[in-house]
């Protein structure tokens, strides 16, 4: 127990003597969230629309597919007021529509368009659209009475609450990765990791000592970036419940020793001194745009999806991200800390087989 605790400590005082790794944990995504936070990057975008339709009637099925047929906007058909409020919240669609029978039998049915406070630009664009399509069909202007406009009683944070979970993960995979690689690299040309197999220091007590420091070190980079996100862009972090707290905790826990043991394995797998910084970047580099962290996953391809929802990088930050702007506790995310935990055993096991001295 003590070689742990010695290594571990000589591991962080290793660290932070380097300007480099500080720079690239905690300067570099705290610029890049603050950057990202106030650029307000997705901005306005022909919206994905939710539609309900409770009336099922020959009147409403065919305003669904005269919807369906629009170029302007992308229509998706849902089954649940519960189901639409959550893509809501989430900002998987811009706004819903729910088509209800209407309670005076000489009108058509009742259209009411959802959407969030201050999406006015969205609001219009869908309600000039079901305007088109009812004219379209030959509708009266009496019946176009029958549109009514609803604002959804959500906690909606924009791309700024999108943005810092997102943020905080990211960092969590660099911090992981490339602090190892860069470390490791730095051990093997000075002679550390020869002169270290000299002495009764083990493979475990090196790896167990490094993932102690440097998980330490993530757990507490999260917990700064998510507090600037409160502080300097105004964000609301938890709703105001520990058990998110503590959720975002086990999640930069869990996140940290699998993308350090990646680097780990990166490390050792690696055929030669020059190849380890590429192969680093072969990794992370995909999961910086295909995880969701700096727009969603439904902005993406359908086949492009699937293939996001295999990176570990993605549970990681939708975990975060649900802690963080929903307050979900750790049952509510038993989903992303299952798979998480799923790429960690793998990732560690690759990285204790593979561990060299050389």
């Amino acid at each position: 127990m003590k070689i742990y605790l010695s290594f571990t400590i000589a591991a962080s005082k290793m660290f932070f003597r380097r300007k480099s790794s500080i720079f690239w944990s905690l300067f570099f995504p705290v610029v890049t969230m603050l950057v990202f936070g106030n650029a307000n990057i997705i901005g306005y975008s022909a919206p994905n629309v939710g539609l309900i339709d409770y009336a099922n009637t020959d009147n409403s099925r065919s305003i669904t597919e005269k919807l369906k047929e629009s170029k302007s906007t992308e229509i998706q058909l849902l089954y649940s007021e519960n189901e639409a409020i959550e893509l809501l919240t989430k900002g998987s669609i811009a706004s819903y529509l729910t088509i209800n029978s209407s309670s005076n039998s000489n009108s058509e049915s009742e259209i009411i368009i959802t959407t969030r406070k201050d999406d006015f630009a969205e609001k219009e664009v869908v309600s000039n659209l079901i305007n088109s399509v009812m004219l379209e069909g030959g509708d009266s202007i009496k019946e176009l009475d029958n549109i009514k406009s609803n604002i959804a009683n959500i906690n909606y944070q924009g791309y700024k609450g999108f943005i810092i979970p997102g943020i905080a993960a990211m960092a969590i995979m660099q911090n992981g990765i490339f602090s190892v690689v860069f470390t490791l690299l730095s051990y093997k040309n000075q002679g550390v990791l020869k002169r270290l197999q000299a002495t009764p220091i083990s493979p475990s007590h090196f790896i167990v000592g490094h993932l102690i420091s440097r998980v330490t070190i993530i757990i507490l980079q999260t917990f700064l970036l998510l507090i600037m996100g409160v502080f300097i862009l105004g964000v609301s972090i938890g709703q105001g419940s520990i058990m998110a707290w503590i959720n975002i905790l086990l999640f930069s826990l869990l996140g940290g020793v699998l993308f350090l043991s990646i680097g780990l394995a990166i490390s050792s797998l690696a055929p030669s001194e020059e190849s380890a910084p590429a192969l680093a970047n072969l990794v992370t580099f995909p999961m910086l745009f295909l995880s969701g962290v700096f727009f969603p996953i439904d902005f993406l391809p359908k086949f492009v999806g699937y293939i996001s929802n295999i990176l570990p990088l993605t549970h990681l930050a939708q975990g975060i991200r649900l802690s963080a702007l929903y307050g979900n506790s750790t049952l509510t995310t038993l989903p992303q800390i299952g798979i998480t935990i799923l790429w960690l055993a793998i990732a560690f096991s690759i990285c204790a087989l593979t561990f060299k001295w050389e």
